[in-house]
């Protein structure tokens, strides 16, 4: 009997530490699976309230607005579909504390970066993009009309004479055009101090950044200035918006103007618009063919055609012609 029960005694012993261990187990599966399931529901209340919108807009936190209030703003002013769920994501990620400022914000972010940006005051400032192919009249005129700039003011600043220290601005009699061309597209933001020759300077240092040494000596071995680089770019950016056909545009423009069939006294002045990265690559980087005219297609979908030879051009613009007569 004692033998008996001794055996038993054993037994219940190798069994318990395996259940308890079964146990465990269970328990931080419990707990993964609550803490996928609540990082999934709180991913999906961070959605951003529309991913396609990337227009932003200048969204102000008043002093003493708590999270409540600044959540009803956002979503009266569309940045967010709901309130409710922003101040649940809010919470949860510890940025309940909004600091009073000017945030650019757009529906593109996510309530997390919302939250996060009104709380850290990462972003107290105003906001503006440049669009590529904006010349220096429509970028004032933008600029006065999102409240951000006066545009005669801008204007004037843009006639500085301290603006000659940048080496790509160089002498010129151009007045304020001496930027035209260097106001270099994309997003920016500022400070509530920036002025006109703040904004000015600003994207000045990009074009500047941008334009790097390699670039630089891109152009040395093409035998331009960075003016006038920047100049067939700008013809770039009016001609066409398909980015993979600039390079073949641009190696008409460079074929024409080694030519002489460009005027190059006009590309030495201002440039026609503030053209994009894209466009200013592919002045440095045309396309290695002899073609020296270029037409929209018949096909009338913006896309061009090119040719080295007169008569095809001739002939590819009477398509043209005759395909948008027939649509009329």
């Amino acid at each position: 009997m004692s033998i008996v029960a001794e055996n038993q005694s054993t037994n219940d012993n190798s069994v318990k530490p395996a259940s308890k261990l079964r146990v465990f187990l269970w328990i931080i599966i419990l707990i993964l699976a609550a803490l996928i399931a609540l990082f999934a529901a709180i991913t999906n209340m961070a959605r951003p309230f529309d991913r396609t919108v990337n227009t932003y807009k200048n969204v102000e936190v008043k002093e003493g607005d708590k999270l409540e209030d600044v959540a009803n703003t956002l979503e009266s002013e569309g940045i967010i579909k709901n309130a409710d769920r922003f101040k649940t994501v809010a919470k949860l990620s510890g940025a309940t504390k909004p600091r009073s400022g000017l945030y650019y914000l757009s529906p593109s972010m996510n309530s997390v970066e919302i939250a996060s940006t009104i709380v850290n005051g990462i972003s107290t400032s105003s906001g503006f993009t440049i669009p590529e192919g904006y010349n220096l009249d429509q970028i004032a005129s933008a600029l006065e009309r999102d409240g951000i700039a006066d545009k005669e003011e801008f204007l004037e600043a843009a006639k500085s004479a301290d603006l000659k220290e940048f080496e790509i601005i160089g002498e010129n009699n151009l007045g304020s055009y001496q930027v035209e061309g260097f106001l270099f597209p994309g997003k920016y933001t500022i400070g509530y101090d920036a002025d006109e020759s703040m904004l000015i300077m600003t994207m000045l240092n990009q074009f500047d950044l941008f334009f790097n040494e390699d670039y630089r000596a891109r152009a040395d071995e093409l035998g331009l200035s960075i003016r006038e680089v920047v100049y067939i770019a700008s013809m770039i950016e009016l001609e066409t918006n398909i980015d993979k056909e600039k390079p073949a545009i641009s190696a008409v423009l460079h074929n024409r103007y080694n030519l002489d069939m460009l005027p190059k006294d006009e590309i030495k002045q201002a440039p026609l618009c503030n053209p994009g990265e894209q466009s200013i690559l592919a002045a440095l980087y045309p396309e290695d063919n002899d073609n020296l005219y270029y037409v929209y297609s018949a096909k009338r979908d913006g896309s061009h055609v090119f040719t080295a030879d007169e008569e095809e051009y001739n002939k590819y613009i009477e398509e043209y012609n005759q395909a948008t007569e027939a649509e009329e």
